[in-house]
């Protein structure tokens, strides 16, 4: 991973799971959170859908998705 990639939410929680579980896991653990945090943000039901949650989300997911494009 690159040292200046930036992340705005997720970057200690990810470099825990790199530390504890090695890279193929962790990479796996973050596409299965995205396709999570997507349902969510999209679902008309789900709490993360509007509100103060759903930015926190959405910023989860670009983080995420930053990653994934670094760890390449």
């Amino acid at each position: 991973m690159s040292s200046e990639l930036r992340l705005k939410r997720e970057g200690e929680r990810i470099a825990l799971l790199l530390e504890r579980d090695g890279k193929s896991a962790t990479i796996e653990w973050v596409r299965r959170t995205m396709r999570i945090y997507r349902r969510a943000v999209l679902g008309a039901d789900h709490f993360a859908r509007g509100g103060e949650h759903r930015r926190g989300y959405v910023e989860s997911y670009c983080d995420f998705k930053r990653w994934l494009a670094a760890s390449k």
